[in-house]
């Protein structure tokens, strides 16, 4: 019974999240106007109707939905028309304008072209749907709220849709790496670097070393399996923080920055409220620390000087 009372207070009192709310919603901003900037000079090509698009709606909205929403890739202008309202709602996402609305019609807009063409689809773009689709259910940005209102359970409930959406991901994701036999092997880091798709030029010269493949391997798949326990456990934060350098390192080796930047921000929305204010605490002290040490070794350094000359002046005086 406590621990549902504890729950039930979780849930209603104060919404959880909210700076990690505003790290993702930059990150998704940006992720979706980076991929507008690179895409739209081959939009028509892409997504038009003499395009190599094919895909439809009409699974998900019905036939008579989904023809009116693929009839919208029936003229090269309304392709555009399209990107332009994904721009809008990314850039109100990444300044933090209307986060909800902005929300709304990324994720229309998003999941046209998603649907439109899903063989350039990636990892990225699949749990990008669904964290729009959860951050519908969050607050918007800089919103006022009460204690226990009924927006603070629906906020927080979108919290938890996206941990567990994420823990869901990188534990089956984990599960399918342990039954392959090159992930098994330590080896399967190596013949992916060897796919000039996936590897950017030169990259896969680094995995030609036995030790660094190896323990690449492993550390990747151990991570995502490990990840539901590691972030109940005290070592939540360094794991955190491997997290997101692993997907740095996705970034810079792969190149697969839009993947790399929505999962960064999924990493970071794991961060509470209260664990982001010590850390910016503990970064403030550290950093008057080393603001204060330069100052106290110069104010040593005069002191000294100063004794010196005085010393001297009175020695030569001794000598008169």
């Amino acid at each position: 019974m406590e621990t549902l009372c504890k729950a039930w207070r979780w849930l209603a009192d104060d919404p959880h999240q909210l700076i990690g709310v505003r790290i993702l919603q930059i990150c998704i901003g940006a992720k979706l106007l980076f991929q507008v900037y690179t895409n739209l000079p081959f939009a028509t090509f892409l997504w038009g109707p003499n395009g190599i698009g094919w895909g439809s709606t009409e699974s998900v909205f019905g036939p008579m939905l989904g023809h009116a929403f693929d009839s919208i890739f029936m003229t090269d202008a309304r392709v555009f028309y399209v990107l332009f309202v994904m721009s809008v709602g990314a850039l109100w996402l990444l300044i933090g304008y209307n986060t909800r609305i902005a929300t709304f019609i990324t994720l229309i807009s998003f999941f046209l072209l998603y649907s439109r063409l899903p063989e350039i689809n990636d990892g990225g773009d699949n749990a990008n749907i669904l964290v729009l689709v959860y951050m519908l259910l969050l607050l918007p940005h800089q919103a006022k709220f009460s204690s226990g209102q009924f927006r603070v359970w629906l906020h927080n409930i979108g919290v938890l849709a996206i941990i567990f959406q994420l823990i869901v991901m990188y534990f089956t994701s984990g599960l399918a790496k342990a039954n392959g036999d090159w992930w098994q092997q330590g080896v399967a880091l190596y013949y992916i670097s060897q796919v000039q798709w996936y590897t950017l030029p030169g990259a896969h010269e680094l995995f030609t070393n036995p030790w660094i493949v190896t323990l690449a391997t492993y550390s990747s798949m151990f991570y995502q399996l490990l990840f539901p326990m590691a972030l109940i456990s005290r070592i939540r934060l360094p794991w955190i923080l491997f997290g997101i350098l692993f997907h740095v390192g996705i970034a810079v080796l792969m190149g697969l920055v839009t993947f790399s930047t929505v999962m960064i921000g999924l990493e970071l929305f794991l961060i509470s409220d209260q664990e982001y204010a010590q850390i910016y605490n503990k970064g403030r002290l550290i950093l008057g620390m080393a603001v204060r040490i330069p100052t106290r070794i110069h104010w040593t350094f005069d002191k000294t000087k100063k004794n010196i000359d005085e010393a001297a002046k009175e020695k030569v005086m001794n000598l008169k």
